[in-house]
């Protein structure tokens, strides 16, 4: 376990990307808490559930036409033109946060607000850099974990394209021995398993949190 080294503040945003409130996907989100603050008890935790935002689907305002006058996120300041929804209230909770844990359910096969949540996120980062080469995006090398879950089937129809996002949104998926640490917990919580490679997941994004404080100190 690693003790708390560190006195600076280092906080990760859990993101449930449930259609339904404190359902398995919760659970799971608090499973991966709790190997969090096993992990380093001085680490802050927030858990955000989709059920209670209004995200709307990206207007592709965008134009990549070259013929065309480029307009919306690839416009500087580069934000989403679109105000009267909850997107911009997450995706700067998403900027402050050290690190962010995600567990989406499968449905057909990814909600339709994370899938909302995605497209708005890929257009700012894609327009932003197509237009302007001094562009610097937020959430570049922030790390970030994904749990899939389902009641009864595998979720990688979940974690292969959330995976493919979080590369292209420029995330640092964490990893053990190298490979990216993700978590299919088919079952749910009836599962007592699924908790637990939740919780590992979680004291996974501490851990890489921890060092690269320590890291940074060092080369003050």
């Amino acid at each position: 376990m690693m003790k708390n080294k560190t006195t600076e503040t280092i906080k990760i945003l859990g993101i449930n990307g449930s259609q339904r409130e404190n359902g398995s996907s919760y659970q799971l989100l608090k499973a991966a808490f709790n190997g969090v603050k096993e992990e380093n008890k001085i680490i802050e935790t927030e858990l955000l559930q989709l059920a209670n935002f209004e995200i709307k689907p990206c207007l592709a305002c965008y134009s990549g036409v070259q013929k065309v006058k480029y307009y919306g996120c690839a416009k500087k300041p580069h934000k989403c033109i679109i105000k009267n929804d909850d997107f911009e209230n997450i995706f700067q909770q998403m900027v402050k946060a050290d690190g962010i844990i995600v567990c989406v359910p499968l449905y057909t096969p990814i909600p339709s607000k994370f899938i909302a949540l995605i497209e708005r996120l890929m257009m700012i980062v894609y327009s932003s850099s197509e237009v302007d080469k001094s562009f610097v995006w937020p959430l570049s090398g922030k790390p970030l974990s994904i749990i899939g879950t389902s009641f009864d089937n595998s979720t990688n129809w979940v974690l292969k394209p959330l995976r493919k996002y979080a590369w292209l949104l420029r995330f640092y998926q964490p990893r053990i021995n190298n490979k990216v640490f993700s978590v299919d917990a088919k079952g749910g919580v009836k599962n007592p398993k699924n908790l637990e490679q939740a919780k590992k997941l979680g004291s996974l994004v501490a851990k890489t949190l921890v060092k690269r404080k320590e890291r940074n100190n060092k080369n003050k």
